[in-house]
């Protein structure tokens, strides 16, 4: 493989794109959604009545937005791009010139992954947009961009996987969508399925008012000063209840893109005189997954809430981040595709299937 070889392919690529009419049409409808649900977005915070820091969340949203359609028209770049050639009689004539399989197929990924990027930059404008808002860092703006440009790239190398493995573009392209659905449904359901092989009956700890105490007291008017408890009659104690450790399953999770991405997403520039709240769709899968990682809270739990005695927020287990975990999966997966569908395109080919067009 050489460089020239790969670039040469990839502005091969480029220019047929380029020929073709539907992408700036695709280009704009993208374009238009973002900005459509953008401004949504910006104009219902500003109608709410809540302190509410816009920046966390036109970027949680946009950004979730950008993934979701990117899910949807990246997989068309490449999962016919080698069948395609093929049955027009173009892969042919490539394979009889001095480029190798591993020209044409990194040179047709990196055609497909800056077609993406360029889609990316379309929505660029948004996502500054929502670091001007405030809440976020340009620091981890930058950070999130990259790993979402990384996943768009293992996007479309399980496309031209796929476009390699079937003789028709249509089975390709459904093939990819199906891995996609995979990853992004399939892990999640797979996850909540997997409660039942991880819960068991726990003995649990507790700090609070005896039942025992209850019984005594149960026939005490109302208002009998006595028949309320006080903080002396709480008491260290024990109860059995089912606890489902999900710190055996948590890698589930991180093989979907959405938790690598939100979880590499910016978080919030917590202030004193700005609340909390917002809509930040990856937030909440960030805190979901690292809350999957850290697992059941063992420790023991204050029920003591009696009188003045209010309860209190209990702080949760701290846990890392779980995105580089999934972003090293995915970039494996990458590798791997990208190897497959360099093995399927040696010469010469041992067998193909009927109907397969070579020249």
């Amino acid at each position: 493989m050489s460089a020239h070889g790969v670039w040469t392919v990839a502005a091969l690529e480029l220019r047929q794109r380029a020929r073709t009419s539907r992408w700036p049409a695709v280009l704009a409808v993208w374009f238009v959604v973002i900005a459509g649900v953008t401004v949504l977005t910006w104009l219902a915070i500003n109608s709410s009545s809540n302190d509410v820091l816009a920046g966390p969340t036109l970027y949680d949203v946009t950004t979730f937005l950008v993934l979701a359609l990117g899910m949807l028209v990246v997989p068309s770049l490449t999962a016919t791009s080698i069948n395609g050639d093929r049955e027009q009689g173009v892969l042919a004539t490539l394979q009889t010139t001095l480029l190798t399989p591993a020209d044409i197929v990194v040179g047709k990924l990196l055609a497909s992954w800056l077609v993406s990027l360029v889609f990316l930059a379309v929505s660029l404008p948004f996502l500054v947009w929502a670091w001007v808002s405030g809440g976020i860092s340009i620091g981890s703006v930058l950070a999130s961009l990259a790993v979402l440009a990384l996943v768009l790239a293992v996007v479309c190398a399980i496309g031209l996987m796929f476009s390699t493995l079937t003789a028709r573009p249509v089975a390709s392209a459904v093939l990819t969508y199906l891995a996609m659905a995979a990853l992004t449904f399939g892990t999640v359901i797979v996850f909540v399925l997997s409660f039942f092989l991880v819960d068991s009956r726990e003995q649990v700890r507790y700090y609070g008012v005896p039942d025992s105490w209850w019984e005594q007291h149960q026939s005490v008017t109302p208002d009998d000063a006595s028949s309320e408890p006080t903080v002396a009659d709480c008491r260290h104690l024990t109860r059995e209840t089912e606890v489902i450790h999900t710190e055996r399953i948590w890698w589930l999770l991180p093989l979907n893109p959405f938790v690598v991405v939100a979880d590499a997403a910016p978080g919030r520039d917590v202030r004193q005189t700005t609340s909390s709240g917002g809509f930040t769709p990856m937030r909440y899968i960030s805190i979901g997954a690292r809350a999957a990682r850290a697992g059941a809270d063992t420790r023991e739990r204050q029920e003591c809430y009696v009188g003045s005695n209010a309860p209190e927020e209990e702080e949760p287990l701290q846990s890392g981040p779980v995105w580089p975990f999934g972003l090293g999966f995915l970039l494996v997966v990458g590798a791997g595709a990208s190897a497959v569908a360099i093995r399927r395109t040696r010469t010469p080919v041992r067998r193909l299937p009927n109907g397969t067009r070579i020249a």
